[in-house]
């Protein structure tokens, strides 16, 4: 009985050190490469299947600029931030582009890109005629909205995707001074068999809220861009001195530096 049991304790030890290899090298396949993440990620004893979980990332597409300003800002402006309009026929538009829109305001706040910047909650969905007067009555030099072009929340049976449309226009002029449009997609988590183990991809929690952080956070970094490209040049304005400089563009803020949003692993959970 001690010899079988010694032998059958030798035949176990090669075992489970060929899973624990097959397994490493699974999770180098699935994107994981680092040990202190196998407790996380790997399931597995010696009576069932081992598993690994990978989380769903969020797919966004090539990010679409339909208008950008010609030059750097000059100032950070005051903005007022508007709940977005739902293009497609669902049975509650209103609170959907509500809630979408306040996940947007609310990760650009994370990466400061304005300093001032209002969240409008208590006016109609976004129209861009009513949104520069609304703009002007509040005292904004720039009022931003967009339109829900199209939205599926599949939540955890189904894919999710949602379509955004984000522009920004200049109070003063009522001119569209940027427009950009993304889609971003959240498949539904699926399960592959490779026989010895298995991939198990793991949903966030609310892929809806998911793919448009990431959206979200990519409309950000290239508002950044637009925002630490330098003063507008103008040949006026360059031959001021700055006491009148001063005088003409009074309590501006400066434009602040670029800053990454919090929580950077919404792109994947």
């Amino acid at each position: 009985m001690a010899a079988v049991g010694f032998l059958t304790t030798c035949i176990e030890v090669p075992m489970k050190r060929s899973l624990i290899a097959v397994l490493l090298s699974a999770l180098v396949l699935t994107g994981c490469a680092t040990a202190g993440a196998i407790d996380e990620r790997v399931d597995f004893d010696l009576a069932t299947q081992p598993t690994v979980y990978r989380d769903q990332w969020v797919r966004l597409s090539n990010l679409e600029v339909h208008v950008e300003p010609a030059h750097g800002a000059a100032y950070a402006p005051r903005v007022l931030f508007m709940p977005f309009r739902v293009t497609q026929e669902m049975s509650d538009p209103t609170m959907a582009g509500f809630g979408l829109a306040r996940v947007v305001y609310q990760t650009w706040l994370s990466m400061r890109l304005y300093p001032t910047m209002e969240f409008s909650g208590d006016s109609t969905p976004y129209r861009r005629d009513r949104a520069v007067q609304l703009a002007r009555q509040r005292g904004a030099d720039m009022v931003v909205g967009g339109f829900v072009t199209y939205l599926y929340p599949g939540g955890t049976v189904g894919d999710t995707q949602v379509s955004l449309q984000i522009e920004g226009i200049d109070v003063t002029t009522g001119q569209i001074v940027w427009s950009m449009a993304q889609s971003g997609l959240v498949p539904v988590a699926l399960k592959k068999d490779y026989l010895i183990f298995a991939v198990k991809h793991r949903m966030p929690s609310d892929p809806l809220h998911a793919a448009t952080k990431a959206i979200a956070a990519e409309t950000g970094r290239q508002m950044q861009n637009w925002l630490s490209g330098g003063p507008r040049p103008t040949e006026t304005v360059d031959r001021l001195d700055t006491m009148t400089r001063d005088t003409i563009f009074p309590n501006r803020d400066a434009i602040p530096a670029p800053r990454e949003p919090e929580n950077e692993e919404q792109n994947s959970f």
